[in-house]
Parts: structure tokens; sequence; C-alpha cells
């Protein structure tokens, strides 16, 4: 009897276990979306298998320095008048070595190695993209919330104004149209919360699709807590983050991979110039079916072997090396002009990036300022408004400066942070909060 109590006690933990373990969501934290995202989003994905692609290519091109050697079996059935049919066997292997073709050969070894690391590096570069897309929706879903917390206490506040301002009516202190200008401020409040809670639904649909979540999944975002430090931390200098991000930034060095395969380009181009030397061999045998002697016999008496040596050197070519050399030289050229053209973009976003952070500290603290009094004001008026010294034109006005001023705190906070953390990002460290 004990094991079986023993037995439904376990049963019956066990089933009020499950159920919690089984629906629990999973909680996303900044840094847990961000890295979800670097492995499992599909164009990741799809860069890693370009990648694995051109490793072929590197295997392909290194078996092309090797000879290549091919079999064939031929048959051939033969009647005439005078003779009576006849089956004749052919039996050959053939042989091709390129001995020396200008170094297109050892060129396209490495043109195919850097087209890998390439193809690396723009894996990287897609991975960057996706980790400042996700910190964009992130923080905007910490903004859309912390609006509809700003709302819902204004509506609050709305709620027990309206309750006094139906009172003042029915007084008779104050008009009907004074008492519609409340009401109608209370709807466009109440509007302005639906709003709040629909741009926190888009950016959370929007941090979901960037995850490859599926439709029906549900998403725990971890809310953190940003304090004043986090907004108001120390700003590096913008050619210092620069200066790093020209190091370490993949689009920059996948700029530079560019204008080394486009030298190796024109290498090979300037290859057609020069000669091309090869050894071929082949042996061979035959035999006739039903025919004296022996199939081994014909097979050894009919044996030959070849082998010769072919120098191919270009002539009159019709300008085609000279094109293919001269497109080279312009290959490089806008390689060049991209590496450049990359560089100013990069110092172009790093500008942006500093100016924000440092305009919206600045904006910040002003924010800060400004909300304190407009809070003050409002809860002052709302005081003298229940005491019936203002009227609902001084009340609607205040409250909306108050809101205003959340608003405009709200607005420099996330673009400060956000543009803090990117400026940090540019200088290769990880994006928390």
């Amino acid at each position: 009897m004990n094991i079986i109590k023993r037995l439904l006690d376990l049963v019956l933990v066990v089933g009020i276990l499950l159920p919690t373990t089984a629906f629990s969501q999973k909680k996303w934290t900044l840094r847990e979306c961000i890295d979800y995202a670097r492995h499992e989003n599909i164009q990741v994905k799809k860069s890693n298998i370009t990648e694995d692609s051109y490793a072929v290519d590197i295997s392909q091109t290194k078996a092309e320095l090797f000879p290549s050697l091919s079999g064939s079996i031929a048959g051939r059935y033969t009647h005439t008048q005078h003779e009576k049919g006849l089956l004749n066997g052919q039996y050959t292997l053939n042989a091709n070595w390129t001995i020396y073709n200008g170094g297109k050969n050892t060129n396209a070894i490495k043109q195919s190695k850097l087209q890998k690391e390439s193809q690396k590096l723009s894996t990287q570069t897609t991975q960057n993209n996706i980790e400042i897309a996700i910190t964009q929706a992130y923080l905007q879903i910490l903004y859309s919330r912390e609006s509809i917390k700003n709302n819902e206490n204004i509506v609050a506040s709305d709620s027990v104004q309206m309750q006094q301002t139906k009172d003042f009516l029915d007084a008779g202190r104050i008009t009907r149209s004074e008492y519609a200008q409340v009401e109608a401020q209370y709807s466009a409040d109440k509007y302005s919360l639906v709003q709040a809670k629909n741009s926190f639904d888009n950016y959370k649909l929007q941090l979901k699709q960037l995850l490859e979540l599926e439709y029906d999944e549900e998403m725990d975002i971890i809310f953190p807590n940003i304090e004043d430090n986090d907004i108001l931390q120390f700003i590096p200098s913008k050619y210092e983050v620069y200066r790093r991000s020209l190091e370490i930034m993949p689009e920059i060095a996948n700029s530079k991979l560019n204008i080394q395969m486009a030298n190796l380009s024109k290498s090979s181009a300037k290859a057609g110039y020069l000669p091309t030397v090869s050894i071929s061999g082949s042996i061979g045998t035959g035999n006739i079916f039903n025919s004296s002697p022996s199939f081994s016999t014909q097979i050894g008496d009919n044996l030959n072997q070849s082998i010769g040596v072919t120098v191919s050197v270009p002539i009159f070519d019709n300008k085609q090396n000279k094109s293919n050399v001269s497109k080279a030289n312009l290959n490089i050229r806008t390689a060049e002009l991209n590496l450049v053209d990359t560089q100013k973009t990069l110092l172009s976003t790093i500008e942006s990036l500093y100016q924000d952070a440092v305009s919206g500290q600045s904006k910040y603290n002003a924010a800060k300022d400004k909300l304190k009094s407009a809070k003050l004001s409002y809860d002052l008026l709302q005081e003298q408004y229940a005491l019936g010294m203002r009227n609902t034109i001084e009340l609607t006005t205040e409250k909306n400066n108050y809101a205003n001023a959340l608003q405009d705190l709200s607005q420099a906070k996330y673009t400060a942070l956000l543009s803090i953390k990117l400026l940090n990002f540019y200088q290769g460290q990880g994006i928390t909060l």
C-alpha cells in the first residue's frame, strides 16, 4: 500500500508540474534575440550555403592541377556483300595534363579562396545588419511599452476628471460645451492609448519575423530597467569610433578583398599572352569477335601507345587578351572606388549616430526638467480645477503639455540609447541591455 501511495503521489506531482513546464514560454532578452537571429535567420543560412559552395570551388580548382584520365569502349558492326558481318571492339585510355598556362590554375585557386573568404565576410555583414535591426525593433518595443504606461496613466487621470466635470455639470457650475470639451479630450487620450498598443504589437511582430519564429508562437519579452547611467554614459569621439570600425567591420575587409580578386583577374588575363604547354598520352587496343586468333591474343597484338607534348602560342586573337586586360584594369579601379565609397558610408553612419547620441543626451536632460515642471503645473491646476478655480480649457491645455513632456522624454531617452549602443557596436562591443 505504501508503494501504491507513493506512486499516486508521484503521478499527482508530475501532473501538477507538467502543465507549468509544457506551457512555460521562453523569455527573450535583447542579447538572446540577437544571438538566435545571427544563426537562425534565413538570409544568414543562405549566405552560409553560398560559402559552402565556394569551398567546393576551391576543391575543384585544386583538382585542375592534376592530369585528367578518361576511358572509352566502342563497338562497331560492319557487313558487306563480300564479307560476313564483323563485330569490332575498341578500348582506349586517354590522359591529358596542362603543365603550364601562365599561372591561370594557381590564380584560380587563390581566387576561389578569396571568394570563400569574401562570402564569409558577407555573412558577417548580414549578421551585423540583423543585429542592428533587432536592436532597433527591441528598443521600439520598449519605447511603445513606455508609451502605453504613460497613456494609461493619463487615461486614468482623465477618468477622475470626467467624474469631477460631470459633478460640476450636474451642479450647474459649467456649461454643456465645457463638459463636451473634457469628454472629447478623454476620447482622444483613449484613442492614443489604443495607438500605443497597436504600435507595441506591430514592433513585436517585426521582431518575431526577424527571429524567423512561427506566426502562432508566443513571445515573452524581458523589459529591463533603463537608468540614467545607461542614457548619460560617456560617448567616445566619432573619429575614434570610425578608426576602430575600419579595423573590424566586415564590409571594409570585404571591399579590400574585392581589390585583391580584381588584381588576380588581371594576372589571369595577362596569362592569355603566354603559351600553354600540355602533355597528352593514350593507350588502346581492339579485337574482332568470332574471329581468330583468340581475344587475348588480339588484345596483345593490337596494343598501341602514344605520348605527345603540345605548345600553344597565341599569335593573333582579335584583341581578346588586350580587351580582357583592359577590363581587368577597369574592374580594379571600380573595386578601389567601392572601398572608398564603403568607407565614406561607414563614416556617415557613425557621424549620424554620434550626433543623435549627443543631441539625445542633451534633449534627455532638458526633457527631464521640462517634465518635472509640466507635472508640477498639471498637478496644481488639477487641484485648482477641483476647487472650481480653473476652467476646462486650461485643464486640457495643461494636461496636453504634460503628455507632450512625457512623449519628449521617452523619445529622447530611446534615441540616445539606440545611438550609444550602435556606436559601441561599431567599436566591436556586443549589444546588451
